[in-house]
């Protein structure tokens, strides 16, 4: 797992003024409310009193209190009140939880669970502007958990070679050669296109199966990802004019657990009554992948490409691990294994702006990451 990076907690519309609201992330718990001004805060979610979840607390304007002895903490993780001790005292500047930056895009609360500045911080990718034009494109949101580990689940999503055998409704295995084209190489990730045997009309169902071309020869194919996020871009052509855009982030819930959260567009059965038909679709193929990837063993990627037989086929995969690897190397990777060690005896977070800032004196303790090979 990585830190330094942008994770989507939350959709907006959980997160409001009047109710925290709890989820995890890299093996560590977050609480999420919003202050007086409507802007969403993320804060480490255990009271450095007691270990009380602030998830379980109340907010008032811009502060959440803990339900266990009533400690408030400000949105820049700094308590104010200490109710035990009277309204005079003087708190230390070790009552403090670390604070994460936020943002909101494509109607998610993204988080940023890192410890760099502002001005090094990469933005969130900008892979969906569909999401602002309603008029030409009909938006399903989706949401999924799985017993899989982010990589694995993530390398799954950008393996076109796998749909011919994974995916009935859209895959074909008539034809399963894959095109092996250049992957374009991007900042953060890659992008390929390829084209690919259309699957026949009688495999699909419902409305679509009405509104394809029987003799339409080919799907041409664009899938981009970035590890910023750690999302990608699925956009099938199935012929002129009729396409689905598919753009999913993955969030590790822990090094073992993946959530995802998606929005599909689609530009033809514009109509909201056929929503229901779609999302069911795309939860079959969610389905369809999870069975699959759960049963990959070893659980997490192999440490050394020789462990797996790769193929050309498998280009935007190895460009995926590469990233990955890159992130690692600048001493931004969890140490699962010391994590999972000192968990049951210490609360560990992820190191946040503030603490970068001012290192010392902290009650929590960051989460230990694996140490830059030279």
């Amino acid at each position: 797992m990585l830190i330094n990076n942008w994770y989507v907690a939350a959709l907006s519309s959980e997160v409001v003024a009047d109710k925290p609201f709890g989820t995890q992330m890299l093996g560590c718990d977050f609480v999420l409310f919003r202050d007086s001004v409507g802007q969403a805060v993320c804060l480490a979610n255990t009271c450095c009193h007691r270990g009380a979840a602030l998830c379980n607390g109340t907010t008032e304007g811009d502060h959440i209190a803990c339900p266990y002895h009533g400690w408030e903490f400000n949105a820049a993780g700094r308590c104010v009140k200490i109710p035990a001790l009277g309204e005079d005292a003087e708190i230390p500047k070790r009552v403090r939880i670390d604070s994460y930056p936020t943002q909101e895009k494509y109607g998610w609360v993204w988080v940023f669970l890192g410890d760099l500045p502002e001005s090094e911080r990469p933005a969130i990718p900008d892979l969906l502007p569909e999401f602002d034009d309603p008029e030409h494109w009909r938006l399903i949101p989706y949401r999924a958990e799985a017993n899989v580990n982010w990589q694995r689940f993530e390398e799954n999503s950008l393996d076109t070679a796998h749909i011919n055998f994974v995916h009935p409704t859209f895959g074909t295995r008539r034809s399963p050669k894959v095109m092996v084209v250049p992957i374009q190489p991007t900042e953060h990730g890659g992008r390929v296109e390829r084209r690919r045997p259309a699957p026949k009309v009688e495999q699909k169902t419902g409305e679509m199966a009405k509104v394809l071309n029987p003799d339409r020869g080919f799907t041409s194919v664009s899938l981009e990802f970035s590890l910023v996020g750690v999302c990608h871009r699925i956009q099938p052509v199935f012929q002129e004019g009729m396409s689905i855009i598919t753009f999913s982030v993955k969030v590790p819930i822990d090094a073992f657990r993946t959530r995802t959260f998606g929005v599909q567009a689609r530009n033809f059965l514009m109509d909201p009554a056929q929503d229901e038909e779609r999302l069911a679709s795309i939860m079959k193929a969610v389905k369809e992948d999870t069975d699959v990837v759960e049963a990959i063993r070893p659980v997490f990627p192999p440490a050394s490409a020789s462990e797996e037989f790769l193929t050309e086929t498998d280009g935007m995969e190895f460009q995926f691990r590469s990233k990955v690897r890159e992130w690692a190397s600048r001493g931004w990777e969890i140490d699962v294994e010391k994590m999972l060690a000192e968990q049951s005896r210490r609360i560990m977070v992820i190191p946040s702006p503030a603490r970068r800032e001012d290192p010392n004196n902290w009650v929590h303790k960051a989460v230990p990451l694996r140490s830059v090979q030279s």
